[in-house]
């Protein structure tokens, strides 16, 4: 793992998913980028976005850059050597086109933001960020004082997406000695039978030698609900 890509809106919870990410760099090298998104309003002409800027109703550019230079620059963050970087856009497609196009491996973000922000990353477009990301993506809910995961679950899919980010989460894995709970969640519109499913991914692990694993098929109205409840059950 050498690139993490950490989206951020300056809330508590983005802090939290910001020292997350700070400890898995202490562990593996890897390069922290804060990523900062300018929401702007739908607009059809160039000119309409430059009157919007102008007209100072938006978030101000300078308030975003002053707030990540102060943090990248925090003497408790000197070892690691944080970047930032700051665009215009709607969020959840800035963030997913980030990702792909500079090829970070991870992507940790909170759970929660703040203001309309909230909604537009963390609510539900969720969905859309994990769907449009290829490499793994980490929540996380709370702030912790000590990133030490026990237990790691993995949504079997694509077997494109598994390429790219399963690698990532075996390499988390093998740090924190966690077990990885690989998942097929079966909904009504895409069915898979247990045998059929368990089958897939007794191959996907055996196939990339993952350390420690168990297998897991279960049924639900939508993948990201499936997702959701089996985490809960297993206390993930």
């Amino acid at each position: 793992m050498k690139n993490i890509l950490v989206p951020t809106d300056f809330s508590s919870h983005a802090m939290a998913a910001f020292e997350t990410a700070v400890s898995l760099s202490r562990r593996t090298g890897a390069q922290v980028h804060l990523y900062h998104v300018i929401e702007v309003p739908e607009v059809a002409e160039m000119h309409e976005l430059m009157a919007w800027r102008e007209s100072g109703e938006g978030e101000s550019m300078e308030n975003a850059d002053g707030m990540l230079r102060q943090l990248v620059t925090n003497e408790a963050y000197k070892d690691i050597r944080p970047v930032y970087s700051i665009d215009y856009g709607t969020p959840h497609k800035s963030i997913s086109a980030k990702a792909a196009g500079e090829g970070f491996d991870l992507v940790v973000v909170g759970s929660h933001g703040m203001s309309r922000i909230d909604k537009i990353i963390f609510g539900s477009t969720t969905e859309k960020v994990i769907r449009n990301t290829l490499c793994p993506v980490l929540t996380i809910n709370d702030t912790v004082s000590c990133f030490l995961p026990s237990t790691i679950v993995f949504c079997a899919g694509i077997a494109a997406e598994q390429a790219c980010g399963l690698e990532t989460v075996k390499s988390i894995a093998l740090l924190y000695d966690a077990v990885i709970h690989i998942v097929k969640v079966s909904t009504p519109e895409h069915f898979e039978t247990t045998r059929e499913s368990r089958m897939a991914m007794k191959t996907l692990a055996e196939t990339n030698k993952l350390p420690q694993y168990t297998l897991n098929h279960y049924n639900d109205r939508s993948i990201e609900e499936g997702l959701k409840h089996f985490s809960e059950d297993i206390s993930a």
